[in-house]
């Protein structure tokens, strides 16, 4: 059977909306007001801030924003500026990285790869040839981190008859290069149900990412993974400022799902290349692993951040104890001695009754 080439357009963690002949005006942010500062990300802070270490958001963009000090753009696989964000998805991706107030690396340098839109319809891009492409662009911009919210999920006869040979290639230098690549698992829905394929989550060099809904539980929408963070964002960076979310006909479609779950782990991954330069990709997943809590592989950046590293662990003597030889023990004689003390007694004490009857 003649394998097929991935043409189907990636699915938005936030849906995009049908296909049309013409371009689409862009998405309205709901703005907000400018949140506080967390005290978690200043506790992060004392150990990496992300400097040194370049992180790829291959997604719809990423606007510029005060928030933001390191930002250039890569390769733009829509239009012409991949420092245009039409979708209001890519930025906020971007702003839970690095952003300076809530972001958790914000030192780290963010290269934007546009690499897909529901607002541009006539254009080849958006599909798995043009994330391969999008992945080499990163590596060849110096990315040593892969942020991959956008995500393509299909179902498994279908998946199985395409032609993946691009993107394992891609992810195969991204390993052999030392970057991490970090993807969405997806939401679940129609066109994304338990059991479909997600790339590039599916492949084993990537981390992928499941949404919690909070501290014990996985939100209801998100496709199980081995690894999961928070999927929803009370305020992120928009472009023009801050914002819950995207404005549409019956209110605010928040910023919740698998997409705003994976800067989470993207950005603690910049954290451990930051505080621990040339860091292996396989040793990076293997402190996440440790790090995570059970029962849904919840990441807790500090936790990540400042475990102790198994590889170290392995590299350790075994300690070794040797049973003595017993010794008597002088407590158990004089108990016997105690003992045979109060049998005569009690004796003496039966003959003495004995002797008045």
């Amino acid at each position: 059977m003649r394998k097929l080439t991935a043409s189907a357009l990636l699915a938005l963690s936030l849906t995009p909306a049908p296909a049309q002949a013409q371009d689409v005006a862009c998405a309205v942010p709901a703005l907000v007001d400018k949140p506080a500062a967390l005290p978690a990300s200043e506790a992060l802070r004392e150990f990496a801030t992300g400097a040194g270490v370049r992180v790829a958001v291959i997604d719809t963009g990423v606007a510029p924003h005060p928030e933001i000090t390191h930002l250039r753009a890569g390769r733009d696989f829509v239009a012409a500026d991949a420092l245009h964000d039409c979708d209001n998805h890519g930025t906020a991706v971007a702003g839970i990285i690095a952003g300076r107030s809530l972001g958790l690396a914000p030192d780290a340098e963010i290269i934007s790869v546009r690499q897909t839109s529901a607002h541009y319809r006539d254009v080849d891009a958006g599909n798995l040839q043009t994330l391969a492409d999008a992945i080499h662009n990163a590596l060849d911009e110096g990315a040593s981190v892969l942020n991959i919210s956008v995500v393509s999920c299909l179902e498994p006869g279908f998946a199985a008859r395409i032609d993946t040979s691009g993107i394992t290639a891609a992810l195969h230098r991204a390993e052999a290069q030392g970057a991490v690549v970090v993807a969405a698992a997806g939401n679940a829905g129609p066109d994304c149900e338990p059991g479909f394929e997600v790339f590039p989550a599916r492949f084993p060099t990537v981390i992928a990412v499941a949404a919690r809904a909070d501290d014990h539980t996985i939100a209801d929408y998100s496709l199980p993974a081995a690894l999961s963070a928070p999927g929803h964002v009370p305020a992120a960076l928009a472009p023009g400022g801050w914002a819950e979310g995207t404005l549409v006909k019956d209110g605010v479609h928040p910023y919740a799902g698998t997409s705003f779950a994976t800067p989470v782990v993207s950005g603690t991954v910049a954290l451990l290349q930051s505080r621990y330069p040339g860091i292996t990709p396989e040793h990076v997943r293997s402190l996440l692993d440790a790090s995570a809590q059970p029962g849904g592989g919840a990441i807790d950046p500090l936790a990540a951040l400042t475990q102790l590293s198994p590889h170290e662990l392995a590299d350790r003597p075994t300690a070794r104890v040797r049973p003595v030889d017993p010794q008597p023990n002088p407590a158990a004689g004089r108990l016997g001695v105690l003992a045979g003390v109060a049998l005569a007694l009690a004796a003496l004490v039966v003959a003495l009754r004995a002797t008045r009857r």
